[in-house]
């Protein structure tokens, strides 16, 4: 049997395996059913249903990927953490102590902001620029909500 070539596949789109995605058809509309993963045989829908002619489009390029700019993991430790002080976030920003080493910081008018632990450069949050400060909308916290 032939080896799968989809995480080189992945690799192409900018995507990982099995983490969501949402897909921007050629009118740059987002495609229902979106989250959509990368697996070993396709493309699938959040319903698990396989889309054959998603990948088709996604390679021609006449549909492009919406990348999150948090991972699934980072948006659901965000969301419980933040949850008491969704209302009174202004934004999240990530911040460098040093050139290997950067930590997020959540603002709150009227109080002091919030810091989170240091982690190493290229560990977490990964889709966030240095210095720039994300909405909760921007960065898809609380959709649900």
């Amino acid at each position: 049997m032939a080896e799968s070539k989809m995480k080189e596949v992945a690799k192409l789109l900018g995507v990982e395996m099995d983490e969501p995605f949402n897909i921007k058809n050629f009118r740059g509309n987002r495609r229902a059913y979106c989250p959509y993963t990368l697996k070993d045989n396709g493309v699938y829908d959040r319903d698990g249903d396989l889309h054959e002619s998603a990948l088709t489009y996604l390679l021609n390029g006449d549909y492009e990927i919406e990348k999150s700019i948090l991972t699934e993991k980072e948006k659901r430790y965000l969301e419980r953490v933040l949850r008491p002080f969704k209302d009174k976030v202004r934004y999240i920003s990530k911040e460098s102590v040093t050139t290997e080493t950067h930590f997020i910081k959540v603002n709150i008018p009227n109080d002091s902001d919030m810091p989170f632990p240091n982690f190493e450069k290229g560990a977490m949050y990964k889709g966030m620029e240095i210095d720039r400060k994300y909405t909760l909308e921007e960065l898809g916290l609380f959709e649900n909500d």
